[in-house]
């Protein structure tokens, strides 16, 4: 684990890596994460027209030009145009295009660390901190966000990370995907509320897991998700390359337009916005494509010099391609779940999955009633690979109902770091 100064597509950059995942984060450019690398493969959009390019200190609104450089960034919401408690950004020259403070540091024990301090913003009363830590032994980034209220009056905002997604291989058989689980009983109709663009956007369904599916075709649109989950993810299939983002649900609070979780897809069409239609042209140089992931905090008061925080994770992985997401676990993500199959003489094993940790991927038989455990396949697993089990084994003898076969994640020590899934033998 290291951390360096350096330089990414011409801009100044403080670089942490581990093993696994390499972090490039651009103090001059609103203190945001400008790339999350795995083993060469970037996962986040950066602007190929603004490499290199300084931010220009423009006015809020029509009247300046937002200069969107990609990456990973953090807004205040609730958004508008219309009130002093609206955020009228982007463009905006402190928290979106600002030079942050940085200072940094390791720690053998927590990881790589650096923490970021805006300025004073007069519009929304806010400085935030940023606190980004790089994990010494997962492909795992936490960041942990402040608001701290430097004006007189009581401000109401919510913490709202914007992570922009690289789709730069964009075709037409739906590589890309956004994946987030739906509320059951949610507000919305549809499970989800659209925001911009076509009502009807043949880009969002829900898929047979009952997850919010967001299928990439270079449309423009925007949704929001009330989910009850603590997880969205992005996936590009063709790679097997998943981005995930954890955080923590608060479904008793008030959130901005009641929902935890908003889906942006940049591509052509038109929106109604600023109360005007803008429209989107089919350009892949001057409209370049991408996905967008943004969480959103519960809205909370304020009062003068005190403050908010909000912590989430930002996690790497790869399943095995043109697989999708069934579930994510604090270990890893099940693309395909434990199948298990028998006849009389032999039972064979089913499985597709992806890891946040090196280690040992173990499946284990568990004998009813007497708990005895045997291996019956190991395997060294990495977040770099994807991971297809497939074992067949001669059955000696029928197995009584109770005994059950369980995947585990042990690290290189051989420490147990968790179960994936089990199932019981029927």
């Amino acid at each position: 684990m290291k951390q360096h100064n350096g330089t990414y597509k011409g801009w100044n950059v403080r670089t942490l890596e581990n093993k696994l995942i390499k972090l490039h984060v651009a103090p001059e450019l609103g203190g945001r994460i400008i790339q999350l690398e795995m083993n060469g493969y970037e996962f986040l959009f950066v602007n190929p027209s603004l490499f290199g390019q300084k931010p220009v200190y423009t006015s809020l609104g029509e009247y300046g030009k937002w200069q969107n450089f990609g990456g990973e960034k953090i807004w205040p919401a609730p958004q508008g145009w219309n009130s002093p408690n609206q955020w009228p950004g982007p463009p905006d020259p402190v928290i979106d295009s600002g030079a942050y403070d940085i200072q940094y540091s390791d720690e053998p024990k927590s990881g790589s660390k650096v923490k970021l301090t805006g300025t004073f913003d007069r519009h929304t009363g806010l400085q935030i901190e940023r606190d980004i830590v790089l994990s010494g032994n997962r492909s795992e980034v936490t960041a942990n966000v402040t608001f701290t209220n430097q004006s007189n009056v009581t401000r109401t905002w919510s913490v709202w990370p914007v992570c922009q997604l690289n789709t730069s291989e964009i075709s037409s058989d739906n590589r890309y995907k956004i994946v987030c689980p739906t509320n059951p009983e949610s507000r919305f109709s549809r499970g989800f509320k659209v925001m911009h663009g076509l009502v009807n956007n043949p880009q969002f369904k829900i898929n047979s897991s009952g997850y919010l599916e967001v299928g990439y075709q270079y449309i423009v649109g925007k949704i929001g998700v009330d989910t009850v989950a603590n997880w969205v993810a992005f996936i590009d299939e063709d790679k097997g390359k998943v981005f995930v983002l954890k955080f923590r649900l608060q479904a008793d609070q008030s959130y901005p337009d009641h929902t935890s979780v908003q889906i942006w897809t940049q591509g052509k069409g038109m929106i109604y916005s600023r109360n005007q239609i803008r429209e989107f042209g089919d350009d892949r140089k001057l409209n370049p494509p991408y996905m967008e992931i943004e969480l959103l905090s519960p809205l909370q008061e304020i009062h003068p010099g005190k403050n908010i925080k909000f912590e989430y994770r930002m996690l790497t992985a790869t399943i095995p391609s043109w697989e999708t997401i069934k579930e994510i676990t604090e270990i890893g993500i099940i693309a395909s779940p434990l199948n298990v199959e028998h006849t009389e003489n032999e039972i064979y094993i089913k499985a597709k999955y992806g890891v946040f940790s090196k280690g040992t991927i173990s499946v284990g038989l568990k004998e009813f009633p007497n708990e005895k455990s045997v291996v019956i396949y190991n395997k060294q697993v990495s977040p770099e690979e994807g991971i297809d089990i497939t074992v067949g084994f001669n059955q000696k003898k029928k197995f009584k109902r109770g005994s059950c076969i369980s995947v585990g994640l042990f690290d290189q020590y051989n420490h147990f770091l968790g179960e994936l899934e089990k199932t019981e033998i029927n």
